[in-house]
């Protein structure tokens, strides 16, 4: 897939035909009346060992009319996809507030970007460059479309920015494997979890609540794995505090973007309501998790199987999640949690044949139908998978509404014990419909 340049820049300043002398052709018409081009125009080229597409784009005005509105907003949506945006100025005169508004807009994209000086062939103004080396966007480069100087020194500096962008893209495709959250309660030991598992002292760590409060990111690579990681701000039983409730927030959109969440419990208080309330939270988002029972080191005497059944007595909706006892300062009890990581991935991501669902839901329907409506029977006719990362599933059912919530969840079960999904989250939706294939 080629990378995509968008050449910006106010009307009249030779967007076109810098185009035109970039490609070697003119494809783009060109003339002194300003607002000539009104149309984005697209052009694959390679730039030595790197396809590219050069855009060229109408000139970016205040908009007085409904079709220099609908221009704007076409240059706005291809800008945002660019790889590398080009803004031209003319370099016969003084920067403009059009100018000024074309780089803050540009800005906002969060893109690479090149400034370009045209016409630059014979007399030029030395303010319009010493307004765009105050921009901190770089040296702007001279150039004249018209008598072709400089282009290949542009063409260059175009083909460098962008091998810089591919590598970047590479070290953060290496890292792209999965992502990981820590999360739960405030001074439970997130933080050492993190450092531990980076084996760096990254996050700072200490008895003091709320340390963490902006969520810290790191990469990591463990064994055949590469992925990012995020430590994240405790939840508090008091979320009063402005600074403290802003933390949440970025915990919450970690929780809901990340692939699989570690939750944390201290051992001492496991019990407490606000470690409910996070469990909940966390499998009400349907990520892969993993419940750490953190700082084992800290206790004399404990049983496992006793603190996981009260676990699970407060926590149902939990009962098929691993535990693990560990310490995080001490390094004890991470022997598997790679593996079981690995396991739930492969898991959340599993695609399941719709002859086999279709299996399945007949042996169901067999052993052990859904109850009657007024004394009719109510049919399960067909299932099917819908998505993957979780799981999802379709069931067709002439009677849909029928079904009670204590069938669906055994329903539910029965899907998650037959393929193997006990330890992620699926989602299971039934509908009406006459004819499951329409």
């Amino acid at each position: 897939m080629p990378v995509k340049i968008i050449i910006l820049g106010k009307p009249n300043v030779g967007k076109s035909s810098l185009f035109n002398t970039i490609l070697k052709k003119n494809i783009a018409i060109v003339d002194n009346f300003p607002g000539l081009t009104i149309d984005l125009r697209k052009k694959t080229i390679s730039l030595w060992d790197m396809e590219c597409e050069f855009v060229d784009s109408p000139g970016l005005v205040k908009p007085s009319n409904e079709i220099e509105e609908k221009i704007k907003k076409n240059t706005i949506e291809y800008s945002k996809s660019s790889d590398l945006i080009v803004i031209v100025f003319d370099g016969t005169s003084d920067l403009s507030y059009e100018d000024s508004d074309i780089i803050v807009l540009a800005r906002k994209f969060n893109k690479p970007i090149l400034l370009v000086v045209n016409k630059t062939e014979g007399n030029y103004s030395q303010n319009v460059l010493n307004e765009l080396n105050k921009s901190g966007l770089g040296k702007p480069i001279l150039v004249s479309a018209a008598h072709n100087q400089s282009i290949d020194q542009l063409k260059w500096q175009i083909y460098e920015s962008l091998k810089n962008l591919k590598t970047m893209e590479e070290n953060v495709e290496q890292f792209n494997d999965f992502s990981i959250a820590i999360v739960g309660k405030t001074n439970s030991g997130k933080s050492t979890l993190f450092n531990l598992i980076k084996k760096k002292k990254i996050a700072i760590t200490g008895s003091q609540p709320n340390l963490t409060r902006d969520s810290i990111e790191t990469n990591v690579s463990l064994k055949n794995s590469n992925f990012k990681m995020f430590d994240t701000a405790g939840f508090s039983k008091s979320n009063k505090e402005h600074v403290h409730e802003l933390a949440i927030n970025q915990t919450l959109k970690k929780i809901r973007l990340c692939n699989v969440l570690l939750i944390v419990l201290d051992i001492n208080n496991y019990y407490e309501k606000i470690n409910s309330k996070i469990l909940s939270l966390v499998n009400s988002e349907n990520r892969c998790h993993v419940v750490l029972m953190n700082k084992i080191d800290s206790v004399n005497d404990y049983q496992q199987q006793k603190i996981k059944k009260h676990l699970h007595d407060l926590n149902p909706q939990i009962r098929e999640t691993p535990v693990l006892f560990v310490s995080a300062k001490e390094n004890i009890g991470f022997e598997n949690l790679h593996s079981i990581i690995e396991k739930q991935l492969k898991s959340w991501k599993k695609r399941i044949k719709t002859s086999d669902l279709n299996e399945w839901l007949g042996k169901v329907m067999t052993e052990n139908p859904p109850p009657l409506k007024n004394g009719r029977a109510v049919k399960l006719k067909f299932a099917s998978q819908v998505s993957v990362s979780p799981p999802k599933f379709n069931i067709f059912s002439n009677h849909p509404g029928a079904i009670n919530n204590q069938y669906k969840k055994y329903l539910s079960n029965k899907l998650k014990r037959r393929f193997q999904l006990e330890a992620v989250p699926i989602k299971v939706r039934f509908k009406k419909t006459n004819n499951p294939y329409e």
